[in-house]
């Protein structure tokens, strides 16, 4: 008599139905953590080299292609410039060009003179001006492909307000998805 209790028990329990999450929430959800996911990780490729003690530029031109293509950016460490070695790559200011940070591969250089004679690995000829030790910015360990137009992008005014609506939207997508899961649910 006891089994049949205990049978009959579980027979009135009433199971909640599951109900398949909608292809739409998934996706809304997906979309929105790729989002979310894009956005950090090129803020950390801005953020991790600093931390580590490098100095970011873009390159602006193809006078190092195509070792380092237009719109990559270069990990540049403050060096003593009468260490730097031929074939080494620096970047440097030209001050009579602009201020705008120049790549460029080392030729030769004179401790003596405080000079170092460069050339973009693309440039059929020297540089015409050697550059001066006190313009030396650091010399290049490392460059990441194309990033560049990121990274100017992001560390402008108007970047930055899109990368926070695009954590924005990315949230959205995310708190859409989940609602539209617990209105599943609840059916």
């Amino acid at each position: 008599m006891a089994e049949m209790k205990h049978a009959k028990k579980e027979e009135d329990i009433v199971k909640p139905v599951k109900r398949r999450t909608s292809a739409g929430a998934r996706i809304l959800g997906v979309l929105g953590y790729l989002l979310m996911l894009a956005v950090v990780v090129s803020c950390l490729c801005l953020v991790v080299p600093s931390i580590a003690g490098y100095d970011e530029y873009v390159v602006v031109s193809g006078s190092m292609e195509p070792n380092i293509p237009v719109r990559s950016i270069v990990l540049a460490k403050e060096v003593d410039p009468a260490q730097l070695q031929n074939g080494d790559v620096i970047v440097f200011i030209d001050p009579n060009i602009g201020t705008t940070p120049i790549t460029h591969r080392v030729v030769s250089n004179d401790p003596a003179s405080g000079t170092i004679i460069t050339k973009g690995d693309a440039n059929p000829v020297e540089d015409p001006d050697p550059a001066i030790y006190s313009n030396v910015k650091g010399k290049v360990y490392a460059h990441i492909p194309y990033i560049g137009l990121v990274a100017a992008t992001l560390t402008s005014a108007i970047g930055k307000a899109v990368a926070a609506l695009f954590m924005f939207e990315a949230w959205l997508l995310i708190e859409i998805s989940r609602r539209m899961k617990k209105r599943n649910i609840k059916k």
